[in-house]
């Protein structure tokens, strides 16, 4: 029985000092973020993309991004090569049931908050599920 658990734990450490090496390995990242391209749109001859990031593994937390041209992400990080230019979390709380449905999501990129969302209580006016927010054109 020794010899067996010796056996597993040499090939269990051989494999992660091979895999440790690779800095393109991600096997192990089980609360990685999760990021969606949401919707792009033209304002003024420029072209923004709106993001979705779900990050966490039990409690999620969901942040919109906004970016002014379109990023590259990192395949294990998920941090993306330019800085965005906003960033707002989704006030999706059972306990609030006030503020749980998107009805707008409206760009506004020469004012400091570049993303005004609006919500809604009534599911016929705003869309329920997050990954499907456009923005109001």
């Amino acid at each position: 029985m020794k010899i067996t658990i010796l056996k597993a734990s040499i090939i269990v450490l051989f494999y992660f000092s091979i895999t440790a090496c690779d800095p393109n390995d991600c096997h192990f990242d089980i609360a990685g973020d999760q990021l969606r391209l949401a919707d792009t749109i033209n304002d003024n001859n420029k072209t923004y993309y709106l993001y979705t990031r779900t990050i966490g593994w039990q409690e999620k937390t969901i942040y919109f991004e906004l970016y002014d041209k379109k990023p590259e992400f990192d395949e294990c990080t998920y941090q993306p090569d330019i800085a965005n230019l906003y960033s707002i979390d989704y006030d999706d709380y059972p306990e609030n049931p006030e503020r749980k449905h998107i009805e707008k999501m409206i760009l506004q990129p020469d004012q400091p908050e570049k993303l005004k969302i609006i919500y809604t209580t009534d599911k016929t006016k705003g869309v329920e599920n997050v990954y499907d927010v456009k923005f109001t054109r």
